[in-house]
């Protein structure tokens, strides 16, 4: 309680001098937080904030109905440049575009296929608008070789400069061409060349079988978008590689022609994250004119796929696709994320209904590897693995990926981006969402309660 009422005071001081946050001192008491190395919530403690940065965790006694702190999520690729309605984001959209990824609990986001983002950082600092911390990829190169406009944001095949004011991921379009396959000889020496130089070559792949293979094959170590029905990952002989499905695009894309569907989705959507509800929930109606869908398949033979490769699971990357149509801050990551719980849980279901089976030989000697994180027996709170799991990649794997200064932990001595949560986020469905409040380097930027004027409950 008196947690709160910090909070709340410290949102009602920066209506009247924002600049008073800069060296707000924060202190949450008896709160449980994220201990990444257990993948589970850690005992009682007392968390001390200063000048941005976590001073001082330390043991404290147990009291009922804690908050809880999670280290600030990241996104590995939005777009911030259309407003998921079909248009461009105007000046005036983007606080509410920023506030959204911060009422989800993101700190950090990956910028692709966005002009030069240098000019909304400096409208963000002039501005003083609350924001999580950008990065931008580089110019995307689109393959094989394609026209492109005066202007275009993205680069033709596979040769193109570097901009050394953007970070290191190198995203590669593979969208086939008249059912061309394209040359592995060529995506192989554009993946050594840019780690020769310490990039990293990124593939999307646009469920496309081919570009799927073709990725594998010559060597990628992340890729996005959902893998198509077929796709033989045998030949990447099982190696490691970082997977970001994005199935929440494909999903809407099918939901569109699903009105009824779209609606009750659309309230759950507003329940689990409230600045979608307030903001954007009344701005999209299904008409007649985007109730066509873009896929050529169901979800449902992607999320088929997605059961049937089960070691896939332990490489997860997180990436909303916020800016596709339908997809807007904050609430993307909640699409995303209902749907990787419902597609691990049903795996979970059907692994342990295959527990009673005989133990083949080799497994007998060396043990089974483990593609899931293990439970830990002794917290009666902690509920499913999956929902462990789920954290885990929006936040160490994540946030390493995107090279986010917390690096996706909660530690002494680090930087103070988290968000704070009313109950336990392991006991029920999406209870990752909604946050409390966010905090980010020692600045509360989010609130879901905010204070009347002249008061501070």
């Amino acid at each position: 309680m008196k947690n709160r009422r910090l909070l709340s005071l410290t949102l009602f001081l920066s209506a009247i001098a924002p600049s008073i946050l800069l060296s707000q001192n924060l202190k949450f008491r008896s709160v449980r937080i994220w201990d990444s190395e257990k993948a589970n919530f850690s005992g009682f403690v007392d968390v001390d904030v200063n000048q941005g940065k976590i001073v001082s965790i330390k043991n404290a006694k147990e009291t009922k109905n804690p908050e809880y702190l999670l280290p600030g999520f990241c996104d590995a690729s939005v777009t911030l440049g259309t407003n998921s309605l079909g248009g461009k984001t105007t000046r005036t959209e983007f606080p509410k575009v920023l506030s959204g990824f911060l009422s989800a609990g993101f700190s950090h986001i990956e910028s692709v296929a966005d002009p030069n983002l240098s000019a909304l950082s400096t409208e963000i600092s002039k501005s003083k608008w609350n924001a999580p911390i950008l990065s931008q990829s580089q110019k995307p190169h689109l393959y094989p070789e394609l026209p492109l406009g005066e202007g275009a944001i993205y680069q033709s095949g596979l040769k193109g400069n570097v901009d050394p004011k953007r970070n290191r991921h190198v995203p590669i379009f593979l969208k086939e061409n008249e059912n061309k396959g394209f040359s592995q000889t060529e995506l192989f020496s554009k993946r050594k060349e840019l780690e020769t130089n310490g990039q990293l070559a990124v593939a999307y792949t646009f469920a496309d079988q081919t570009s799927w293979e073709d990725a594998l094959d010559t060597g990628f170590s992340v890729l996005f978008h959902p893998m198509p029905e077929g796709t033989n990952l045998f030949r990447a002989q099982k190696r490691d590689f970082l997977w970001a499905p994005l199935f929440g695009i494909v999903y809407l894309q099918e939901l569109r022609g699903k009105p009824d569907e779209w609606k009750e989705e659309q309230k759950i959507w507003s329940e689990l994250n409230p600045h979608f509800g307030k903001t954007w929930k009344e701005s999209l109606v299904l008409d007649g004119e985007n109730l066509a869908t873009e896929s050529n398949l169901p979800f449902s033979v992607y999320a088929s796929q997605f059961r049937l490769e089960k070691e896939t699971h332990s490489h997860l990357l997180f990436a909303s696709g916020a800016g596709h149509f339908g997809l807007f801050p904050g609430q993307a990551a909640v699409v995303e994320v209902r749907l990787w719980e419902s597609l691990l849980q049903e795996t979970e279901k059907k692994s342990e209904r295959l527990k009673d089976r005989a133990v083949p030989f080799w497994e007998s000697l060396f043990g089974q590897k483990s593609l899931t994180l293990l439970p830990i027996q002794n917290d009666v709170e902690s509920l499913p693995r999956v929902r462990r799991q789920i954290i885990q990649t929006l936040t160490e794997t994540t946030c390493q990926y995107v090279g986010a200064d917390h690096g996706g932990k909660l530690r002494v001595g680090g930087p103070a981006h988290f968000s704070v949560l009313a109950e336990n986020p392991l006991k029920r469905t999406s209870g990752i969402f909604p946050i409390e409040s966010m905090v980010l380097g020692g600045k509360l930027v989010y609130t879901s309660k905010p204070t009347k004027e002249g008061t501070a409950k």
